[in-house]
């Protein structure tokens, strides 16, 4: 079930009750569990998984209709051309069960996310190749978040009406460092009821590395799954510095909170400067450890990231080969 969202209620803005060297030592155990290495079957569902929960991202401010389209084609044929061999001669190895889970939609990312004026380029492309992926649109003010509420509403309804499947936003991280968490609430509830309208995905986006607390982070997670967001995203990928597994600590635990409270489950998206496996396994075992297996799935667990997908089909290649040599 997708996150309705509930009525805003301030009581739970206050239920951070961890202490920095527990999100420190929680912190320290994916890295050291990412830096020892994982058996190779499990290496390599692992990668295979982030291949799956990929945002697959081109936000830049020199895209165009030639780029987006190499961006759909990257999607579709990168991993499943230079992994076809690997995963062809794993049947005649013992791992029946492995060679299975590599299948076409695996190795498929789940969205092509792209700003909303390249939703038309994504939509051509697609029926050019006769294919299907869903195309994640970030708007609403990214990436500051400083636009009038009318503009982000009037954005978010273009992008919905020329295709977009789902819907990245950004909050104003003016209203959540002043405290203003129950207007915050109520911008996101105004493009939140879009989306429930067209059963669109909604990820909002905290921009965690420019608040100015963990507590603030806290509240604006708190905030944003009160308002309805299907996911809470870490960045833009535009701030001066990246989020940074403590950040996903504390939005873990405010994931988690909700769920208790509430029962639905909200998603968690990484992203910003996500460039190597090894990020991205750090990223898995942080959700796998503190959320449990049910969040990993596309529907509750993403990463967007532009440049990681060469550099995990780069690992997976290798990892495979160990299946037949």
């Amino acid at each position: 079930m997708s996150n309705p969202g509930i009525l805003f209620d301030d009581s739970l803005l206050t239920g951070l009750d961890v202490e920095k060297s527990d999100i420190e030592s929680v912190v320290d155990d994916c890295d050291r569990c990412t830096k020892v290495g994982f058996l190779p079957e499990i290496e390599a569902s692992y990668l295979g998984l982030i291949l799956h929960v990929m945002d697959l991202t081109s936000l830049n401010s020199t895209d165009n209709k030639q780029t987006i389209e190499a961006l759909v084609d990257k999607a579709f044929l990168y991993a499943k051309e230079l992994l076809k061999s690997d995963i062809e001669k794993m049947a005649n190895t013992h791992s029946c069960e492995l060679r299975n889970y590599f299948t076409t939609s695996t190795l498929t990312p789940q969205t092509v996310c792209v700003s909303s004026v390249r939703i038309y380029d994504v939509v051509q492309r697609l029926r050019f190749l006769k294919q299907h992926i869903d195309i994640a649109s970030v708007a609403g003010g990214f990436p500051m978040g400083q636009v009038p509420l009318s503009c982000r509403i009037t954005e978010v309804e273009y992008a919905i009406s020329h295709g977009a499947a789902e819907i990245d936003i950004v909050i104003d991280r003016g209203l959540a460092i002043s405290g203003n968490f129950e207007e915050l609430y109520y911008d996101l509830r105004a493009i939140k009821s879009l989306c429930i309208k067209g059963n669109i995905t909604l990820k909002t986006i905290l921009s965690v590395s420019e608040l100015d607390s963990n507590q603030t982070v806290y509240k604006a997670a708190m905030t944003a799954m009160m308002a309805g967001s299907d996911f809470i995203k870490t960045s833009t990928g535009k701030e001066a510095k990246n989020a940074t597994l403590f950040h996903g600590m504390v939005m873990c635990q405010a994931i988690k909170h909700y769920h208790e409270k509430t029962s639905y489950k909200v998603g968690i998206k990484a992203a910003g400067g996500i460039k190597f496996n090894e990020q991205a396994l750090s990223w898995l075992v942080l959700v796998k450890n503190i959320l449990g297996n049910d969040w990993l799935q596309a529907s509750l667990f993403r990463i967007g990231a532009s440049s990681l997908l060469e550099d995990v089909v780069k690992r997976l290649s290798i990892v495979l080969k160990k299946f037949h040599q």
